[in-house]
């Protein structure tokens, strides 16, 4: 019951939240395009696992609030690669986000459910790691996240919020255990099981961080490519990057065309 009055509060915060950052900043329309357009190639077909319950909002009960955040068009924006409403167990989550402009440099804001300002950082690059020195994210906690290009040119406006829901202490226990049983050290399949365990508990963040580091230590194993492939492809915003990570799995596997 505890569980389903965090996940209700979560859900009308982030509704609540979207709602008040979209009404903020409307950039400009954009300038009319020709009506010539340029054959699309064929999209690539796969089948994937099904990995639902990433994002806590399902897309049914998601269908309002993604009109209002979504209904900004015009320049470039940063897009976050993250669910709308996530999971977080670890104290140091990182953010991914895409972009379309020239921009290097991004002003990271972390706020809370009571749309009050906790953090921010000017950060270069497409991701970051929240730091040790911010301060602490609190268990039950929502918060929301954003991201905006450090350019007066550009002119741009900061990414729509997405918020995650920090574990509850008897969750933070509860996946405590799970990992103590993946093993301990740092061996590949340790890690790769620990990895699995954040995936179990449809962590998006924690998975990803874990695989990211397996991939950075094991740069040829076709199977880490694979299966953060099958999480990437579970986010509309992520399926690039998915197909991405299964393409380099094929190049890896056996007879696969490697570069």
């Amino acid at each position: 019951m505890k569980t389903r009055n965090l996940l209700a509060a979560a859900v009308a915060a982030l509704f609540l939240f979207s709602v008040a950052h979209a009404q903020q900043k409307q950039p400009a329309p954009p300038p009319a395009q020709s009506s010539k357009k340029s054959p699309e190639k064929p999209k690539r077909q796969r089948v994937v696992t099904d990995l639902s319950g990433f994002d806590l909002l399902e897309p049914k009960k998601l269908k309002r609030q993604t009109m209002v955040v979504g209904a900004t068009r015009g320049l470039p924006r940063p897009v976050a690669l993250a669910p709308r409403l996530g999971k977080v167990y670890a104290a140091d989550p990182v953010f991914a986000w895409s972009y379309e402009g020239k921009a290097h440099e991004f002003l990271f804001v972390l706020w809370n459910d009571a749309k009050e300002e906790v953090f921010r950082a000017q950060v270069t690059g497409s991701s970051y790691r929240y730091p040790s020195e911010a301060p602490s994210l609190q268990s039950g906690k929502t918060y929301f996240w954003t991201v905006e290009a450090v350019s007066a040119l550009l002119g741009a406006s900061p990414s729509a919020p997405v918020g995650f829901l920090v574990v509850s202490p008897e969750q933070h226990k509860e996946i405590e255990q799970a990992l103590a049983r993946a093993g301990s050290g740092n061996s590949y399949e340790a890690s790769r099981a620990r990895a699995r365990v954040f995936t179990d508990h449809r962590l998006w963040y924690d998975a990803l961080a874990a695989y990211a580091d397996l991939i950075a230590h094991h740069p040829g194993r076709a199977e880490l490519y694979e299966e953060r492939g099958t999480i990437y492809a579970q986010l509309e915003a992520t399926q690039a990057l998915a197909d991405a990570d299964f393409i380099r799995a094929e190049e890896l596997q056996p007879g696969g065309k490697t570069p």
